[in-house]
């Protein structure tokens, strides 16, 4: 059975702004994340974690996590973007109603630190989300943020089945195939370090009888050899017995330390040689500039011969 694809919305509708992780250095950044949200044709409803700070954390995670249950509660509201990344989205786990979130249809929007929640909407909710720039990315105004905001529209506005991302991303998709072949999956991921942290427990994506996962991952600000400490553990829980093969987005700002020379792409390519599954990079999505939007949780094809990944 697949996962609920989330419901589209329409220019005028009310949409919540909540921040489940970190809060704004300003509150005027936080005003202009909400500005950003607008300029979507949305109307926007700020929910109090946007105002708060607890050190590096948005608020309590009792306050946090009540905006997200009253976001999806309220009939009114109709989709639910969360204002930034950093780190706390995982604390929250265990207090929000998630099989009652995935049940309302709507859309989750975020990345980076949300990883976790999508993670949690898949596999408890039984609903797809929507991995894109948080309106944060959105605060330095840049030709490549333009062309991801029109993206991230399009996704919230228009049916994606059958989207191409070759086609869709044109210039901005540079595929490099790392080992050729095709798979069909759901597609899960996100945050490589966000989505490894979440083994062992209830919110961890499985899979139903006889499917696969086509997994996506995008890391940054991380040193390659921290890249193999989290694939290794996706390896040795068994959990990527169930992989049909893997895409990789953006991998920014993943040096080494001399004497170290391996980048994070090689490090994946080094971690996942074993495996015989379709390995493509290239897909310009995660922290990079531009980044596009993609439906986690839906059904895929992964070409790794021609580069490009479609969504059923």
């Amino acid at each position: 059975m697949a996962l609920r694809t989330p419901n589209l919305l329409h220019e005028g509708d009310l949409v919540a702004l909540v921040a489940p992780a970190s809060p704004m250095k300003k509150d005027a950044e936080a005003d202009k994340c909400a500005a950003v949200v607008e300029s979507l044709g949305l109307r926007v409803k700020r929910y109090p974690s946007t105002r708060q700070r607890l050190d590096y954390l948005a608020g309590t995670d009792r306050q946090r996590a009540a905006d997200i249950n009253n976001a999806f509660a309220n009939d009114k509201v109709k989709a639910v973007f969360c204002m930034r990344g950093g780190y706390g989205s995982s604390r929250l786990l265990p207090l929000v109603d998630w099989k009652a979130a995935g049940k309302t249809g709507k859309p989750l929007v975020g990345f980076s630190d949300i990883t976790s929640l999508i993670g949690a909407v898949n596999s408890i909710g039984g609903a797809m989300a929507i991995h894109a720039p948080t309106p944060s990315y959105f605060l330095k105004n840049d030709p490549a943020g333009k062309r991801s905001l029109e993206a991230l529209r399009e996704c919230l506005l228009e049916p994606c089945a059958g989207l191409s991302y070759r086609e869709r991303c044109g210039r901005d998709f540079k595929p490099r195939i790392a080992q050729r072949g095709k798979a069909t999956g759901r597609l899960v991921g996100g945050n490589l370090s966000l989505f490894a942290g979440l083994i062992g427990t209830p919110w961890m994506p499985k899979p139903r009888r006889g499917e696969d996962f086509i997994l996506f991952i995008e890391e940054i600000h991380e040193q390659p050899y921290k890249l193999d400490r989290y694939l290794t553990q996706l390896i040795l829980s068994g959990w990527m017995k169930n992989v049909a093969g893997v895409v990789v987005g953006g991998i920014d700002d993943c040096k080494p330390k001399r004497p170290d020379r391996w980048k994070g792409p090689d490090v994946v390519k080094f971690c996942l040689k074993d495996h015989k599954f379709p390995l493509l990079f290239g897909l310009p999505i995660g922290h990079c500039r531009p980044s596009y939007p993609l439906l986690i949780g839906a059904d895929v094809e992964l070409d790794a011969v021609k580069g490009d990944l479609r969504i059923v």
